[in-house]
């Protein structure tokens, strides 16, 4: 009878764990309406930066958020946005395709992110 308990109670664990939502989505979900977000760690962890689109200004990453970026969302339609390795827009570029995302980029374009935009692109 004990077994049987124990089975059903590892059933039951596991199909509710297999219906949960990936923490993967809930953290895109951070990121609201036409913005444009970078987070510090792969797949859409520990948000660093949030910004409106339609921004030409950059705005530099202080403190412990800079150099940290390993996933990016774009959710506006109209702009592209430009993330770039050095202070107030200089440096290598990576850029922010309108509408998309990317969940883990490239280990050559991981943790270099010190200013960005969210309009104009590179």
């Amino acid at each position: 009878m004990r077994a049987k308990t124990v089975i059903a109670s590892l059933t039951i664990t596991f199909a509710a764990l297999s219906m949960s939502p990936s923490v993967a989505n809930a953290a895109l979900s951070e990121c609201s309406g036409s913005n444009m977000c970078m987070w510090g760690n792969n797949d859409f962890m520990w948000l660093i930066g949030e910004r409106a689109h339609g921004s030409t200004s950059f705005v530099n990453l202080t403190g412990d958020k800079n150099d940290q970026m390993d996933s990016w969302a774009n959710l506006s339609s109209r702009y592209d946005g430009c993330m770039t390795g050095a202070a107030n827009g200089a440096g290598d570029k990576q850029g922010m395709a309108r509408a998309s995302n990317d969940n883990n980029v490239s280990p050559l374009n991981s943790d270099e992110v010190t200013s960005w935009r969210t309009n104009g692109g590179c």
